[in-house]
């Protein structure tokens, strides 16, 4: 009887230790990365009373078995169910990882301070010191290391240091490559105008400094045919670097033989305060006169006044005795040089020259071959140094040379035609009736006959006619009609008087009124070109311009424009049949290079650029409602884009560990990789609480080294963490079954009591 005493005593331990078991299991239900534990019984000691004995064949007895009685049960272990992985709890942390295993069970490497132990909880943060780190005890987590080239070492682990000082910032790239795309229209405005259709290339230095160059693209004549010209780069506080720093923008982007064009960039410059005067000097100031060796003459001195095909082709005419007018074709300059000679300032420039400059700026050896023959001897020069045209006449110079003449036309009936379709005719007259009107002739336009048609009256310098009490009508014939004719005539009891009797006449008469006039009544039409050194000496503007600029001053009215070289671009040659880019400065060529390399520095400061080939192979010519959408961007395919230094603004680890740090200028580092050790027997690892384990003899040693996560296929998944894998409904139908065992081991020993109780009773 008391064996069963014991036996029911070692029943009651061993289920209340298996209640120990289930309990611990559920308790840690919500435990992150808990492995369940389950229990095994073994029997105890038999107690033999009778050994087993054999057939007998002699005494014909069959075998005995053996008689034992059990001494109950005993707890043989408790088995982790190490392989089964918990449910998933996604969390969005990117330190909160999961280990996902394929084919082994995996562990992440901790150092508590002493030694290596390992955990599947993979709730990690990064401490103030930049370490990453379980968030419930602190311990390190464990991995390899990225050498000075952004590779993974995969030797000894070690503790990972994510935010490190070095890895704080991401080191800046300088800009290599660039692109032009999109759609160059001819009908956009601004491709046709002097300032050009504007393009920004953003860029960067090796040390992460932001400039912007800027590009104008402008339509030349030709189908097709467009100049693309750098015309400044500015830093990130738009200051232009090109100013004031000797570097020439056809260094930069050109070549002395280059296509370009002049792209007017004086809304580029401010002048600076008090300077207009000071301009206007350096400007106007007369050069030295050379002679035909090239030596300066004494006494003497220049102007030169340059008009643009523009200004000719509007105020000029090329007429040949057939009436043939001839047109300046565009980017072409005539010079008109006036020259002084003696000591009298006063006196007029005794003799002239003219001459004419391509679009690079180069003299035309034979301006025949642009301009009609003859063209230069059009004007003469009297005693005084007036300048005046040569009339073309019935009998022209037998040698051929006064066929064409550089002159302005402009007739009366010219003029009363304007003010006709102008409707400034105001004073109308009696005596007027549909067919046949009459004003009289106002103030202002009596002074602007005077002064239009000085000529034709004979005015002479410094005669001006009085117009008070000039009393003149104009008589207007049909004038609704397309061809009206004119008549001026005195005022009924009136008679003209000089210069205002040469005026009066019928339409024919007033058609014949020709005033001829030359370049030199068009002078403050013509711009001076001012020495851009001088101006920069003297801080005139604000900034200083690139000394490669031109500088054109307007005596007439005091305005200015600055202009980029010719030499600064190249031409863009367009298909006229499907738009697309033939070439670029020259055959087979679809990329031009901004030579920053050529950048001139401030004495032994290392140049931070670094050339950018821009791709133009994209860009077209196409009709696209009136839109230009040509654009310029830094990189070519993700290639050479260059970037600012970036600020680490994000972390992120990947399946196989490795952690990445995102920055501000949109790079991406490793900047470490999260190692993960394997056992051959994973549950013989000894718990030692925290959610971490030891290894033991039985479980296989860590080399120290570890092995990648993903090399069997497994993942290391961010953002989810790995819950309990404890089966409630599991665990609620052992705890049923223990309690049952339990109870009725606590019977037998009721049980046994009663018996024994009886036995003592015997006794009464």
């Amino acid at each position: 009887m008391m064996r069963a005493l014991y036996s029911s005593v070692a029943g009651l331990k061993t289920h209340q230790t298996k209640m120990d078991v289930i309990g611990n299991n559920i308790a840690n239900v919500n435990t992150v990365g808990f492995k369940s534990s389950r229990t095994t019984f073994a029997t105890m000691m038999y107690q033999t009373t009778s050994f087993a004995s054999g057939a007998n064949a002699q005494t014909g007895k069959g075998g005995v078995n053996a008689k034992q009685i059990g001494l109950g049960t005993t707890f043989a272990s408790t088995a982790i169910d190490i392989d089964t992985g918990g449910s998933s709890e996604s969390t969005g942390k990117a330190f909160d990882l999961k280990l996902s295993d394929k084919n082994s069970t995996s562990f992440y490497i901790v150092n508590t301070g002493t030694e290596n132990v390992f955990t599947r909880a993979g709730a990690f943060y990064v401490d103030g010191a930049g370490n990453l780190c379980m968030e419930s005890t602190g311990y390190m987590v464990m991995g390899w290391q990225v050498d000075a080239n952004g590779n993974i070492r995969k030797d000894t682990v070690s503790p990972l240091k994510i935010m490190s000082t070095d890895n704080q910032t991401s080191q800046p790239e300088y800009t290599t490559k660039g692109v032009c795309t999109g759609i160059l229209d001819d009908n956009t405005s601004n491709v046709n105008s002097d300032t050009g259709y504007r393009m920004n290339l953003n860029f960067f230095d090796n040390l992460g400094y932001s400039y912007t160059a800027q590009f104008a693209a402008q339509k030349m004549t030709a189908d097709g045919e467009y100049a693309i010209n750098l015309i400044d780069i500015k830093d990130s506080n738009g200051k232009s670097i090109i100013s004031g720093s000797g570097t020439r923008l056809s260094d930069l982007f050109g070549t002395d033989n280059a296509q370009g064009s002049k792209v007017n960039i004086t809304d580029n410059y401010i002048l600076a305060s008090g300077m207009a005067g000071a301009l206007r000097r350096i400007a106007t100031t007369p050069k030295p006169a050379v002679d035909a060796s090239g030596n300066a003459m004494a006494n003497s001195d220049t102007k030169e006044y340059n008009f643009p095909a523009s200004v000719i082709n509007q105020y000029m005419s090329y007429t040949n005795i057939a009436g043939d007018k001839f047109t300046m074709p565009d980017g072409y300059t005539i010079r008109y040089t006036l020259t002084r000679t003696g000591t009298d300032t006063a006196t007029p420039a005794s003799s002239y020259s003219m001459a004419l400059y391509d679009a690079a700026g180069n003299r035309v050896a034979r301006p025949e071959t642009v301009l009609p023959a003859g063209w230069l001897n059009q004007v003469t020069v009297d005693a005084a140094g007036k300048i005046t045209a040569t009339p073309l006449g019935d009998n022209p110079d037998t040698s051929g040379m006064n066929n064409v003449e550089l002159v302005k036309r402009d007739t009366v009936y010219q003029k009363l035609q304007e003010w006709l379709d102008a409707g400034d005719f105001q004073n109308k007259l009696e005596g007027s009736t549909d067919s046949q009107e009459i004003y009289k002739l106002n103030s202002s336009q009596l002074k602007e006959l005077a002064s239009k048609f000085s000529q034709v009256m004979g005015i002479t310098a410094g005669n001006t006619p009085t117009t008070d009490g000039v009393n003149l009508e104009v008589v207007i014939t049909n004038p609704n009609s397309s061809a009206p004719e004119f008549e001026i005539r005195a005022a009924t009891g009136y008679t003209a008087t000089a210069p205002w009797d040469k005026l009066t006449g019928n339409n024919a008469a007033l058609q014949n009124a020709t005033q001829l006039t030359t370049l030199r009544d068009y002078l403050g039409f013509g711009y001076l070109l001012a020495d851009v050194d001088t101006i920069n000496n003297r801080d005139v503007f604000t900034t200083k311009l690139p000394p490669d600029v031109e500088f054109r001053y307007y005596e007439g009215d005091g305005h200015y424009e600055i202009l980029t070289p010719a030499t600064d671009g190249f031409l863009a040659k367009f298909s006229t049949s499907d738009g697309s880019l033939t070439y670029i400065g020259q055959q087979g060529s679809t990329t031009q290079t901004l030579r920053l390399s050529n950048y001139k520095m401030e004495g032994d400061t290392p140049n931070p650029f670094s050339d950018i080939q821009i791709d133009f192979s994209t860009l077209q010519n196409l009709a696209n409602g009136g839109s230009s959408t040509a654009a310029m961007s830094n990189g070519n395919r993700g290639e050479g884009d260059g970037k600012m230094v970036g600020t680490l603004i994000g972390l992120s680890v990947d399946q196989g560990g490795r952690v990445f740090g995102s920055y501000s200028n949109g790079n991406t580092t490793c900047l470490g990789q999260i190692a993960v050790a394997r056992f051959g027997n994973a549950s013989g690892l000894e718990s030692i609480g925290d959610n971490c384990y030891r290894t033991t003899m039985n479980s296989g040693q860590f080399d120290g080294i570890g092995v990648e996560m993903d090399s069997d296929g497994s993942t290391m998944d961010s953002g989810t963490l790995e819950m309990s894998n404890v089966d409630l409904a599991t665990e609620f139908t052992q705890m049923i079954t223990t309690q049952r065992g339990y109870q009725a081991n606590s019977r037998v020993i009721s049980t046994s009591d009663s018996i024994l109780e009886e036995l003592v009773n015997l006794k009464r």
